[in-house]
């Protein structure tokens, strides 16, 4: 009876030892956090990692990450670097552009006979700007250089005294009312470069006598020539050459006419 208890006790004691263990054996391998177990294959790969040989650092080189990009240099062009014989730029208001061309906005001098120059800087000067010169009723002359392009709508509109101006050939289009009102001026060359025109480019220019239109395709239909009440009684004489489609207009419309050979 005696070993029997004995036995018991020993079996007793061989469970506990035994439950103990397990408890162990479950603790190590368990994450105290979260309460899930590892997988062995994560610690594997996080072992891995740290084995993994860390690359050197290289200096740190400013110059590589500069801290503002420094401006663009802007070019501003010599104002006194244009032709000799110009009217000084200090009494025009003016532009250089992207594209690498200059357009004169505007007349705020005094002179009465005016030159354009053909650069300002070393930019050619290509167009006169709408309004540029409207209404300057004291400027009688106006000599524009051969780099002129396009004269905008009313650049010289309502120049009462202006008698003498020049439409170089290398002028391919000219703006609505360009010269209206243009009082006083009493004769006007087109050079076959023109190929664009528009409407009103010349009303009510009264002492108008001599118009010529050297681009035989070019029409003046709507230039405002028609309603013109010209001082001397009689219509311009218009200039240009045979088959133009503008000596058609005049014959129509009792202008007289020359051709031009």
């Amino acid at each position: 009876m005696r070993n029997f208890k004995k036995l018991k006790n020993l079996n007793f004691l061989f469970v506990c030892l035994v439950s103990l263990s397990g408890m162990f054996l479950c603790g190590c391998d368990s994450n105290p956090d979260s309460g899930e177990t590892e997988d062995p294959a994560v610690i594997q790969d996080s072992q891995n990692s740290q084995d993994a040989e860390i690359p050197e650092e290289t200096a740190f080189d400013p110059d590589q990450y500069p801290t503002s990009k420094p401006p663009e240099e802007t070019l501003i062009p010599d104002s006194t670097d244009i032709e000799p014989d110009a009217t000084s730029l200090d009494q025009f208001i003016y532009e250089i552009r992207a594209d690498g061309t200059a357009i004169i906005l505007d007349f705020t001098g005094s002179d009465t006979e005016l030159v354009i120059t053909s650069q300002i800087g070393g930019y050619p000067v290509t167009e006169i700007g709408q309004y540029a010169f409207e209404a300057t009723w004291n400027v009688t002359s106006i000599t524009l250089p051969d780099t002129i392009q396009i004269i905008n709508e009313q650049a010289f509109a309502d120049c009462e005294m202006l008698s003498d101006i020049n439409i170089p050939e290398s002028v391919t289009s000219i703006g609505r009312g360009a010269f209206s009102n243009c009082i006083s001026l009493t004769e006007l060359t087109i050079p076959a470069s023109v190929t664009e025109t528009d409407e009103e480019m010349l009303t009510n220019c009264l002492a108008l006598q001599d118009l010529s239109i050297l681009n035989p395709a070019l029409s003046c239909d709507n230039w405002g020539l028609a309603e013109i009440e010209f001082e001397s009684g009689t219509p311009c004489v218009i200039h240009a050459p045979a088959d133009s489609e503008i000596l058609n207009w005049a014959e129509e419309n009792n202008f007289p006419t020359e051709t031009i050979n």
